[in-house]
């Protein structure tokens, strides 16, 4: 009976040791490395442990990362199995904008029913006043009396009415400001309410220990594209290009106060080299009505055969301002490592981070199609800008700190050469007209012969020289029965191929010039051709 009696004792210390802890542990988001699209996350946490095996729940996790990156790291004790499942009971915290509309609602209503209450108070002061409105005495009133009385009724009755007013327009006021409040709430209630996921993971150490844990995983709901700044002070000094991240996540969490990295590397796009299938052709019978599908093929990242730039290689002309950011380059990619801490919010919208502000030098020409448009576009050239880790995106741009449009940058489109529409100047003028002693229509034999003659005069209304491109035409017949003869080409440059006429030109500040070209085109007769 006593040997009983003692395992009965024994046996609760014994499953004890056996059977695992089991405790649930939150954590948080200290680093996010953001690629153009999807996320790998970093988060922390600190426990305790038993001696034994101990199950570790992580929970109020983003449902929707992906198992298969998960990583867990624990260097105080032996990892044993990881696991990931759903929870469907629990969702994550509520927006914190909700939260606060919650808050301001009840302040809110709290203040219109006391301001209500007020209200109701004239009301009744005023119900009393008049229904003792009536002077009744044995002897009568007396006039002085009856003065006096009047005097208050009145009196009382201004002041009632206006605090009245008063009081219907704070409420007023107050019930519209609720009902801004209902429909923020209303738009911010309806948003998509996220389930959470959680990792379980078994550990084992030989002692109690406090860990320390790291937990690694990639979600797509996130993700940055490039934006710039293009700024140009004046054709003599170089250009400064703000490089900007629009960083977003939808996550359903927020990254509060995170250390950000962005990459231009892509997981999600595949990581396989596409191959080659045998490609039948057969005779297509018109009888015959086939809907045919292409399979799409796996997305190849483009950056895959970049060129790494060392920083020995890069070009004494670029400079950049000094960022708290740093850039780390792989074969396949390059990320920005910001130093500085950042909130990124799980909304739509993006948030700003500035990556790198450098200034490189550039070449600027002026260019102008005067057929097309009679305005002078100022062209920045850079030669040495590959190693500014560039991607296409938008730009802002700005010529002598006036904001003068936008354009896309086209990385992928440029060479060596970097050239951006820095937008039209109109301190340089350009008219394109007609020179009519030269427009004439000759009847000879069979054949008709049309001449046109045009003038282009550009001024320089700027303070310094400037050089410029000017470019026109003359039309390429397709036919041979038309021909087309450039009769006065007028010092220019001249493709018989494309019939394009190209001048280039210093001026001077002030100076005007002007240029000339004329051409003929004989058809036969009987036949119309549409000319300018």
């Amino acid at each position: 009976m006593r040997r009983a009696i003692i395992f009965v004792l024994l046996f609760p210390l014994i499953t004890g040791s056996v059977f695992s802890q089991q405790m649930q542990v939150k954590s948080k988001v200290v680093s996010a490395t953001v690629y153009t699209q999807g996320a790998q996350i970093t988060r922390i946490t600190k426990f305790n442990l038993d001696k034994g095996e101990n199950r570790v729940v992580f929970t109020n996790l983003p449902p929707s990362l992906d198992e298969s990156s998960i990583q867990v790291s624990c260097s105080e004790a032996t990892i044993v199995s990881v696991s990931y499942q759903k929870n469907m009971l629990d969702s994550l915290t509520q927006n914190p904008e909700y939260l606060k509309l919650q808050v301001r609602k009840k302040e809110l209503e709290k203040r219109i029913k006391l301001e209500k209450a007020l209200l109701q108070t004239i009301d009744t002061e005023k119900d009393v006043l008049l229904s003792n409105k009536k002077l009744v005495g044995e002897q009568g009133v007396k006039l002085e009396d009856l003065k006096n009385s009047l005097v208050y009724f009145r009196t009382r009755l201004e002041e009632l009415e206006r605090s009245r007013v008063d009081k219907a327009e704070t409420i007023a006021g107050l019930e519209e400001d609720l009902h801004k409040i209902d429909e923020q709430s209303l738009i911010l209630s309806t948003q998509k309410v996220m389930n959470t996921s959680e990792i379980l993971v078994t550990f084992m150490t030989d002692q109690p220990v406090s860990a320390n844990a790291k937990i690694k995983y990639f979600v797509r709901e996130a993700g940055w594209y490039p934006g710039y700044d293009v700024r140009v002070n004046s054709i003599n000094d170089p250009l400064s290009i703000t490089c900007k991240a629009n960083v977003y996540q939808t996550t359903g969490e927020d990254w509060c106060k995170v250390k950000l990295s962005v990459s231009s590397g892509n997981p999600t796009s595949g990581s396989t080299a596409p191959l080659f299938s045998p490609w039948f052709l057969d005779i297509t019978y018109p009888y015959k009505r086939a809907i045919l599908q292409a399979k799409p093929s796996e997305a190849m990242y483009d950056m895959a055969n970049a060129e790494v730039v060392s920083e020995a290689n890069k070009d004494k002309s670029i400079s950049a301002l000094q960022m708290p950011v740093s850039i780390s380059e792989s074969q396949t990619s390059f990320t920005f490592n910001i130093d500085l801490p950042y909130d990124i919010p799980s909304k739509p919208q993006p948030t700003i981070a500035v990556l790198q502000t450098p200034t490189i030098k550039a070449s600027y020409q002026y260019t102008t199609i005067p057929k097309l448009s009679e305005y002078a576009y100022l062209v920045a050239s850079m030669t040495d800008w590959q190693g500014l880790n560039l991607l296409t995106g938008d730009a802002n741009l700005y010529f002598e700190n006036n904001f003068v449009g936008s354009t896309n940058l086209e990385t992928k489109a440029f060479g060596d050469t970097l050239k951006l529409s820095l937008g039209k100047d109109e301190s340089i003028a350009v008219k394109r007209t007609k020179a009519k002693t030269f427009k004439e229509k000759n009847l000879i034999g069979s054949k008709i012969t049309e001449t046109r003659s045009w003038e282009i005069t550009i001024t320089n209304g700027k303070k310094q020289d400037v050089d410029i491109d000017i470019e026109d035409q003359i039309p390429v017949s397709t036919n041979e029965k038309v021909k087309v003869k450039l009769m006065d080409q007028g010092a220019s440059n001249y493709n018989s191929s494309t019939g394009q006429l190209k001048w280039v030109l210093k001026l001077k500040s002030s100076e005007t010039k002007k240029l000339q070209f004329s051409y003929s085109v004989e058809y036969p007769k009987g036949n119309q051709i549409i000319l300018e």
